[in-house]
């Protein structure tokens, strides 16, 4: 399944809405999708993973570079992984780098 990526502001985050499946392929172009919407280093943005079915390790990667454009000085969220995805990042010790949260939602309150 290839990978459907869509914008839009919420709360004053950038969420970026993700479905199907984040691969060795699909993961390219979500680094581009980062590197082209993500361009103040002070974002607020919000991964919603809601529709992600599948991730590997170079889906992994590509978040890792999302999260590295906003580090220093934006917000850099994860929402709505299912339990296999949210099993990689606990795995690979990313949970403790990326806030992960049930929802969009919950991802943009306060």
């Amino acid at each position: 399944m290839s990978l459907t990526i869509s914008d839009r502001q919420s709360d004053g985050f950038h969420v970026i809405e993700l479905a199907g499946d984040i691969d060795l392929n699909s993961a390219r172009d979500l680094r581009a999708h980062f590197v082209e919407r993500i361009t103040d280093p002070a974002s607020r943005v919000v991964v919603d993973l809601t529709g992600i079915d599948f991730m590997d390790s170079s889906g992994l990667g590509a978040l890792v570079g999302g999260w590295q454009l906003t580090r220093d000085q934006g917000l850099f969220r994860i929402a709505g992984a299912n339990r296999t995805v949210r099993r990689v990042l606990e795995i690979t010790g990313m949970d403790g780098v990326f806030p992960l949260f049930p929802a969009v939602a919950d991802a943009t309150a306060g």
